[in-house]
């Protein structure tokens, strides 16, 4: 049974006329005639009852008139469906955020929903290299990360800079200041995070220590200042924290903790979105998406 048999057969059931529902659907009548038969055929059933002087629907093809028009309707919807998800308009993406980038992916993703009420979206925490694999497994769909990205099977974009910066309580000496050189903190405890989850940031912050032949001491590591291990660490006055972007300042049981900009040369790092090669529509959507809230934010910017 194809949808055009059921199309057929509406329009016979609604003029309950062979001749005139052949006018509505622009076919000679005895091709329609031979189209009811085959659906009966394929139905095993009989679903009018003709004689010389009029058409009526049976039982059967009562049953199948309802059922009918909801099949049809049914299939308009998945036709909208398809050309929407084709267009990137409806469907769902799944969404990975490294650490400190939740305010970035929120202006893309309202504008999105705004722009798509029928668009479904899923965002996770996941760490930068981590975003890596779940990419290439179709576990996530679109991935805002920092170095390395996987270009040989990923593609991506460069969306900004981040300039690094350095979380002190804000009772620290040197919390006051509106920017800080890395020689003026060599001698405070360094938390890091544990390299595997985001290998190009841990890797920048040790470069830069290298390159003023200076050598971090390392109070814990595997922990953030964002996380409550990491900032209770900071709070208490025992360790600084390096990181990148601008980090919400925060209270810890009453020790509010700020973000100070790190002035060295090297001291920032790439922030991409990335996503399979075999991108759907739903996901050129969505990054068309981006690109015009990163468009915008520079315009304004500049």
């Amino acid at each position: 049974m194809e949808l055009r048999h059921v199309r057929y057969f509406l329009a016979v059931a609604e003029h309950l006329n062979f001749s005139k529902a052949a006018q509505q659907l622009h076919i000679a009548q005895p091709p329609l005639s031979r189209q009811i038969r085959q659906l009966e055929d394929e139905l095993g059933v009989d679903l009018f009852v003709r004689d010389r002087h009029r058409v009526q629907l049976t039982k059967a093809g009562r049953v199948f008139l309802e059922e009918g028009r909801k099949l049809v309707v049914q299939a308009g919807r998945a036709t909208e469906a398809a050309r929407h998800a084709q267009k990137g308009e409806s469907g769902i993406i799944r969404i990975g955020i490294a650490s400190g980038l939740g305010g970035v992916v929120a202006k893309a993703v309202a504008d999105h929903c705004l722009r798509f009420p029928n668009m479904n979206i899923e965002c996770k925490d996941v760490f930068s290299s981590i975003q890596n694999e779940l990419l290439r497994k179709g576990e996530i769909d679109v991935g805002f990360l920092r170095p390395p990205v996987d270009q040989a099977m990923l593609d991506c974009e460069l969306l900004f800079e981040e300039e690094f910066v350095v979380v002190l309580p804000r009772s620290h000496p040197l919390a006051k200041r509106k920017s800080l050189r890395l020689k003026e903190i060599a001698d405070e405890p360094l938390i890091m995070f544990d390299r595997k989850f985001s290998t190009g940031l841990y890797d920048k912050v040790l470069g830069l220590y290298s390159r003023l032949g200076l050598t971090p001491h390392f109070a814990v590591t595997h922990v953030e200042a964002h996380e409550e291990a990491g900032a209770i660490m900071v709070a208490s006055g025992k360790a600084v924290f390096i990181g990148a972007g601008a980090i919400v300042t925060r209270s810890v049981y009453g020790i509010e903790l700020i973000s100070v900009p790190l002035n060295e040369a090297e001291a920032k790092i790439e922030v991409y979105i990335a996503w399979r090669k075999d991108e759907s529509g739903v996901v050129r959507g969505f990054l068309n998406s981006v690109r015009r809230i990163h468009h915008s934010a520079r315009r304004e910017v500049a």
